[in-house]
């Protein structure tokens, strides 16, 4: 018999995207009864949209809590998650489940296709600011990864965007009952929680090239900043780093002293996002000087004429993303 996939849906103040993240989770190959699906959120979706999945009250803003509120709800062995705005491809689940059965990995990750607010397949030609700061909404090109934990190669599968986007994510569900109460404390970041909650277990991560999400790119995105105006972006940007600096703590607290190399990965990780913190704040926290982060030091350190240039032209970036049409809309399910 199959293993049960469970999928966690999450949303938070945010209703126009979710009918179709759910129809492409409730549309997939693989059978129905195969995985099962919650609903974590603090609205209750609409009646067509509740067929066939389970729905769970959470009103705040912090994604670890909505996650753990969802995982305790569930029963599979695998756990996969997806934002509200983002969208299955039709036979994710058939390829996860395949993929888990033979490679048997700990904590697995899928590219992603870009699309616009309306579903078109979209290629950026310039990126802009985001949490984590160094992933590409352009995914680059691999071959199928797979790496050993925690004796991996963090910095290698930082670089293919393995820490980036919870909707292209999917774990052994020991990884979260290892982490539960460290899990209910994260605010922004539940990707790169997963990610090094995974790497300090010993298991396999698995990194798949096939692009099996589409990751939508909005003027409500939240791991963006807001687009309404310059103040609201730098204010919601300040707030968005200080939470990824915070919940970076929490990773820190969670993996400290198993392996060297995640150690220093992860005060790398600590020290990045104070430094956009004061950046775009003006404000300090205590740090440790990495050599790897000299470009952040020195936009950090810039005089305020040219951070707020620097500032207004992120936003422009975010405001008015410039990107080339792939295809026209696309229907997953």
């Amino acid at each position: 018999m199959a293993e049960l996939i469970s999928v966690i849906v999450t949303a938070y103040r945010r209703r126009q995207y979710l009918g179709e993240s759910l129809r492409s989770v409730l549309s997939q190959t693989l059978d129905r009864s195969s995985y099962e699906v919650v609903v974590v959120s603090d609205f209750e979706p609409g009646v067509a949209d509740l067929k066939g999945i389970s729905w769970v009250y959470d009103d705040q803003e912090g994604v670890g809590e909505k996650v753990r509120k969802g995982f305790m709800e569930t029963g599979g062995g695998i756990v996969c998650l997806l934002d509200d705005d983002d969208m299955f491809r039709g036979d994710k689940l058939e390829r996860v489940i395949s993929m888990f059965r033979d490679l048997r990995p700990l904590y697995y990750h899928n590219s992603f296709v870009t699309v616009d607010e309306r579903g078109n397949e979209i290629r950026l030609t310039r990126d802009y600011l985001k949490v984590p700061p160094y992933a590409s909404l352009n995914p680059p090109e691999f071959t199928l990864t797979l790496e050993d934990a925690p004796s991996t190669r963090i910095r290698n599968l930082l670089k293919l965007n393995a820490n980036f986007n919870s909707s292209s994510i999917c774990v052994r569900k020991e990884v979260l009952e290892a982490s539960l109460d460290y899990l209910k404390r994260v605010k922004a970041v539940i990707d790169s929680f997963l990610f090094y909650s995974s790497i300090t277990q010993k298991g396999r991560v698995l990194v798949d090239p096939e692009r099996l999400t589409y990751y939508r790119i909005h003027k409500f995105q939240t791991s963006s900043g807001n687009s309404n105006g310059l103040a609201e972006y730098r204010e919601s940007l300040s707030r968005l780093f200080l939470k990824a600096y915070e919940d970076m703590l929490i990773v820190r607290e969670m993996s400290k002293g198993i392996d060297k190399e995640l150690d220093e990965v992860i005060e790398e990780e600590i020290e990045r996002y104070r430094l956009l913190y004061k950046l775009f704040s003006g404000k300090s926290l205590h740090g440790t000087f990495k050599p790897r982060l000299l470009k952040y030091y020195i936009l950090a350190g810039l005089p305020s004429f040219f951070k707020n240039f620097l500032i207004k032209e992120q936003y422009k970036r975010r405001a008015n993303p410039c990107f080339s049409y792939v295809r026209s809309q696309i229907k997953p399910y």
